[in-house]
């Protein structure tokens, strides 16, 4: 999945929420302005929309978890206090993460890689 710069994911996501007006001139102006965006940044639907297994798969298959620990304590900064302490936690996690845990260490994972850090 391609990702977008928050500039522009801030803007598509209030395009996108004026899909809701009352207004049918309104909605349509703000999905044309939303395509424009997309198209203009070199990217389809398709890149912006996955479904969920499309984005956990990678890590899934790889069960490397302790990489993906060891890439979000290095952005530790840009987490909140919750995030993490379970980050920190998971640095010394002696046996294998449950679904839940696995599940919350990707969404950190993938925020931060979404938010640009690499």
């Amino acid at each position: 999945m391609t990702r977008l710069d928050t500039q522009s994911a801030e803007r598509l996501a209030k395009l996108l929420g004026m899909l809701g007006s009352n207004s049918d001139g309104e909605r349509a102006n703000a999905a044309r302005m939303a395509d424009q965006l997309v198209r203009g940044l070199g990217l389809t639907w398709s890149d912006i929309i996955a479904p969920p297994d499309a984005i956990t798969a990678p890590f899934e298959a790889r069960h490397d978890w302790r990489r993906t620990a060891e890439y979000c304590h290095r952005y530790r900064a840009a987490l909140n206090d919750r995030d993490r302490a379970f980050i920190a936690t998971m640095l010394t996690w002696r046996g294998t993460p449950s679904e839940r845990q696995q599940q919350w260490l990707n969404d950190i994972y993938f925020r931060l890689h979404c938010a640009g850090h690499q």
